[in-house]
């Protein structure tokens, strides 16, 4: 049976969401995607606490602000000093309750020594209560976010502005599948994204009905990382 953490949760919010809609991804004027994207929320919990040794698995997002947008002028440069005017669509006042796991990275092997299930879940608590290890954002950088750690109860008893109610926004991106070694193409995943009582419960990548290649995908890996036996004694002295 494939090893599962226990589940985690966190609130992240913020004055301004950019989850940017891939079809205005080849212009300077974004777009952003009505609800969050598993890989925007995936880079949030990679934020709060995240090492080679597994891999973190947003579950289920719940939307508790109402849907709105807010469109502004940026200002962008083009080249030799010239600037443009460029449109970008946010969602304004975006507040989500994230429900996630982590899985023992399989391409890893050789990190077996560093699988400690219990550290690895205490650590990522703390992480969550701290705001996360490194900054976060809600789509992109001019996106500020701000995390606080939340309940089993807390998450399962929050009521979502689209309580009894059942929205789909169509075949949208939902993540990156990575390739296990260099060489081999990075996949984008596109998937029906349907929303039912203001939850988003993500299908796992395999399950989504489209998936293209991109590239061949070239990365390298660490030479060494911190054990977290290490890691957990430090966080207490």
């Amino acid at each position: 049976m494939k090893f599962r953490s226990k589940s985690l949760y966190f609130k992240v919010y913020g004055h301004y969401a950019l989850w940017t809609d891939i079809s205005s991804k080849g212009g300077g004027e974004k777009h952003t995607y009505s609800v969050p994207t598993r890989q925007g929320l995936h880079g949030i919990a990679d934020s709060l606490y995240f090492k080679p040794t597994f891999v973190n698995v947003i579950d289920e997002v719940k939307v508790i602000n109402p849907i709105q947008t807010d469109t502004k002028g940026i200002r962008a440069m083009v080249g030799k000093g010239k600037t443009d005017l460029n449109y970008v669509t946010y969602l304004s006042d975006p507040c989500y309750y994230v429900k996630y796991h982590f899985e023992w990275n399989e391409s890893r092997q050789d990190l077996d020594y560093d699988r400690n299930q219990k550290k690895h879940e205490a650590i990522a608590e703390r992480s969550i209560k701290k705001g996360g290890r490194r900054d976060v954002f809600l789509g992109t950088r001019e996106c500020v976010a701000n995390v606080e750690a939340v309940t089993e109860d807390e998450y399962e008893q929050v009521e979502s502005f689209y309580q009894n109610q059942t929205l789909s926004f169509g075949v949208t991106f939902h993540s990156f599948k990575y390739p296990p070694s260099p060489g081999e193409p990075l996949v984008a995943c596109f998937t029906n994204t349907v929303m039912e009582d203001g939850v988003i419960t993500f299908k796992n990548q395999d399950e989504c009905e489209v998936q293209n290649e991109l590239s061949d995908y070239e990365f390298k890996y660490p030479k060494k990382i911190k054990s977290v036996e290490d890691e957990f004694d430090e966080l207490e002295e």
